[in-house]
């Protein structure tokens, strides 16, 4: 594989045909709108809110399980040392810093919110923009907040098209990241795929590393389970390795 290749499609991959959403994106930010990015896992939530926040400063919160995990993760983004008040105390400071900065709080992984966050983001929202990415607005899924989601703005993610997927496949192919033959094959990748844009990376990872038998069913079923394998692993992985280690804010 050529170096800086995958490093090329990944860019590719997180931005490709997301022109639009992050324009739109950036108006609600100066319009000082709340906001909901919805989209299935992979489709790139994350990506684009880390992309728009590099015009758009705002606080980023990625750990947002718990209302104590989420007033960790805020104090971490804030710069703040660990505090030994108890929850409430912190929370309080929390509103009353951000109502002051008036800057968006911007709350990733939202999912199942107990009780004590939808209170949260209800009073963030009372004083500041908040910015939620969820995979679902059905409140069987996004919890409790789903109450307050009538205030913010729906932005959807929706999965890679057919024309999208094959330039990816092409461009992948020209760059020799992945074997020329899978150029015959645009339709099969993207059923696989199913337009996202993480499974899709995942496939190329895989194709990357071996060659397959595209032209039988066998290999295409073998490419899936590789990929499927190699995202298992990864996430035991994750899971067990020490907390220290792991990227980004841990609980």
């Amino acid at each position: 594989m050529a170096p800086g290749a995958l490093l090329v499609m990944k860019k590719s991959l997180a931005f490709i045909g997301r022109e639009d959403e992050i324009t739109h994106l950036r108006s609600l930010y100066a319009d000082r709108r709340h906001v909901v990015i919805v989209g299935p896992a992979g489709i790139g939530k994350s990506t684009l809110l880390r992309q728009v926040r590099q015009s758009c400063p705002m606080f980023l919160c990625e750990e947002t399980s718990s209302l104590r995990r989420l007033c960790e993760c805020l104090e971490r983004e804030l710069g703040w040392e660990h505090s030994r008040t108890n929850v409430i105390e912190r929370k309080n400071r929390l509103l009353s810093h951000t109502g002051r900065q008036g800057e968006v709080v911007a709350l990733d992984h939202i999912a199942q919110t107990p009780p004590p966050v939808s209170r949260f983001i209800k009073h963030l929202a009372d004083t500041v923009p908040v910015w939620i990415a969820a995979r679902s607005t059905a409140a069987r899924e996004i919890g409790h907040v789903w109450q307050h989601l009538f205030k913010f703005e729906c932005v959807e993610l929706s999965p890679l098209t057919l024309p999208e997927v094959r330039t990816l496949v092409e461009v992948a192919a020209d760059l020799g990241t992945i074997q020329a033959e899978a150029r015959d094959y645009v339709l099969q990748i993207f059923r696989l795929s199913k337009g996202v844009p993480r499974v899709l990376e995942e496939l190329f990872i895989e194709m990357a590393a071996r060659k397959y038998k595209m032209n039988t069913t066998l290999g295409m079923h073998l490419l899936d389970l590789d990929r499927r394998i190699q995202e298992i692993t990864l996430s035991v992985a994750a899971k067990t390795r020490p907390v220290q280690d792991r990227p980004g804010p841990q609980p």
